[in-house]
């Protein structure tokens, strides 16, 4: 059994539903198996196992996966300073993979807000296994109001 999240209790209920159907809706994140571990202002903290469908030939995570799961981490750490009427979208992204990560592993993802302008936030998220970095991005995404 999983146990629950850690949900920093100062935050709004909207963040908190946005953050959970960010990570429990988009078919893609379910696919991978993604589950919120961490909510809290300016981070938040994924995981995923290292298995089935993620893996490439050789037994380790597909690096484009990979990329792609950085994204609702670093997400979920800015919905946390966005305001209920923000969109935020990525311009920017730069990835730089360290070491492979293995199959079996259950992999842990922490996106935190670095500084957020009014029109431009920029965000850092990372893959580790067992506190090890393998896995390391720089995102900005552009705020606009709906």
């Amino acid at each position: 059994m999983t146990a629950a999240p850690l949900i920093d209790a100062s935050l709004e209920a909207w963040k908190v539903t946005a953050a959970r159907r960010l990570i429990e809706t988009v078919p893609f994140h379910l696919w991978a198996g993604l589950t919120l571990l961490e909510l809290s202002p300016g981070l938040c903290r994924l995981g995923f196992p290292a298995s089935g469908d993620v893996l490439v030939v050789g037994g380790y995570v597909h690096g484009g996966i990979l990329n792609g799961l950085l994204e609702p981490a670093a997400y979920g750490a800015l919905i946390t300073a966005l305001d209920e009427s923000d969109h935020a979208v990525t311009v920017d992204i730069h990835v730089q993979h360290l070491r492979s990560i293995q199959q079996g592993a259950e992999v842990e993802l922490t996106g935190r807000v670095v500084r957020r302008a009014r029109a431009l936030a920029f965000l850092e998220a990372e893959a580790r296994v067992d506190g090890l970095l393998h896995t390391q991005a720089r995102i900005t995404k552009a705020i606009s109001r709906s």
